[in-house]
């Protein structure tokens, strides 16, 4: 009976220490699995590619082999009218079915673009889009460039802020304004999105071009040099993402120790679950002259997010969250937080397919779990501070920032 229940123990070890694989191995770039003439076998190279690369598997409930039975014969459909009478479906028809299919999946970098195999229609879609306009508090929001352009230029008009600057480079936009407070200030720096280390390492070709540059040295010269300094505010609302090595300029420069802010980890086999171990992402410190205390000064840093901010414009909002004197203000955000890389032939995930070709998904390369957190891709980062749009427009948020670090 010993050496029976050791028997047990030993074959139950090794299981539980085995991971599933895949029955056959599956390369989505290799251009073969990219030449197709029917809807079918455009599902069927789709389908099997997210099987391969998608990297949330261990996190999603959508029933994958489910998907595949249920949606095979609908495709199979399509195929069958247009052999009888060479009729292909509209585009509603077309794209309906990949919407449905993939509605349900948490990658919210999930964009897919299909062509239809015969006419060459293009249709791209982002499910993750869908998803968060129907959130109760963003239906029906404005999250344009437009509208928080005019809500920024009203901070000023309004003396929310003392003074604003507007910069532009590469279409990405900046606003670095300043709030006095008596004899203190507040440093304040919007961004459409993340491309900073790339921008301050460009020569301006354009006036619009300085002042985008200079918005950045000034927010940050500002926040580390300052002695007047009351508090920071770094807005990512409506914010698209960009390089997380920005981390590296907006959190780096403010900490005194390595900040450990999240884990991530990637797929190292074509199975689903084939996943290497959580790999810690930590933000190092910079030079001791480039950088600043806030802790040791007790100076509070702010960031605000609506459900517009999006990868990078979340993922700096979660980092300095964590921040002894970190504050996050605003909305829930997007939900978008696995990371996207080059290589996803060595990693086993990520992006496949051919932009130019009959199909293409962009798909995150790796999980990430914020320190603290479970999984919140698909979910968003929740704020310490809830402020809604609906409620109060842009205004609301940034009233209730100055007022925190007013009151700190």
């Amino acid at each position: 009976m010993k050496q029976k229940l050791l028997y047990i123990a030993i074959i139950a070890t090794l299981v539980a220490g085995c991971r599933p694989k895949g029955d056959v191995y599956f390369d989505p770039n290799d251009p073969i699995n990219m030449q197709y003439a029917t809807y079918a076998d455009q599902f069927d190279a789709i389908w099997r590619g997210m099987n391969t690369h998608y990297v949330f598997w261990s996190e999603d409930s959508t029933n994958w082999d489910a998907v595949y039975k249920d949606f095979l014969p609908r495709f199979q459909e399509l195929d069958t009218a247009y052999v009888a009478n060479g009729a292909t479906p509209d585009s509603a028809t077309f794209a309906n079915l990949y919407t449905e299919m993939t509605a349900t999946l948490r990658d919210h970098h999930l964009t897919m673009q299909v062509r239809d195999v015969h006419t060459k229609a293009p249709y791209a879609f982002c499910p993750g889009m869908v998803e968060v306009k129907q959130r109760d508090y963003a239906v029906g929001q404005d999250y344009s460039f437009e509208s928080i352009q005019t809500a920024l230029d009203g901070f000023v008009s309004s003396g929310l802020l003392s003074s604003g600057t507007w910069g532009e480079m590469n279409e990405q936009h900046n606003f670095f304004g300043v709030r006095n407070v008596d004899s203190k200030k507040i440093a304040y720096l919007w961004l459409s999105n993340f491309q900073l280390t790339e921008s301050l390492a460009k020569e301006p070709a354009s006036e619009s071009d300085s002042l985008y540059i200079q918005n950045i040295r000034d927010w940050m010269n500002l926040c580390l040099n300052d002695s007047s300094l009351l508090g920071i505010i770094l807005d990512t609302r409506c914010n698209t993402g960009g390089n997380v090595g920005d981390l590296d300029l907006v959190v780096a420069p403010f900490i005194s120790k390595p900040l450990r802010y999240a884990d991530v980890r990637y797929k190292e086999g074509s199975g689903r679950y084939e996943y290497t171990d959580w790999i810690p992402a930590i933000i190092d410190t910079v030079a001791p002259e480039d950088r600043r205390d806030l802790e040791a000064e007790n100076i509070p840093y702010v960031v605000i997010s609506n459900a517009m901010s999006i990868s990078m414009g979340e993922i700096s909002a979660a980092a300095i969250k964590q921040l002894p004197t970190g504050c996050m203000i605003g909305e829930r955000t997007f939900g978008a937080h696995g990371q996207i890389m080059p290589y996803p032939a060595l990693l086993h995930d990520g992006s496949f397919g051919d932009r130019n070709g009959l199909h293409y998904v962009y798909t995150s390369s790796m999980q990430t779990r914020f320190t603290g957190e479970e999984v919140l891709e698909g979910i968003g980062v929740e704020p310490d501070k809830s402020i809604l749009q609906v409620e109060s427009g842009y205004l609301g948020a940034m009233e209730k920032a100055i007022d925190y670090i007013k009151a700190y």
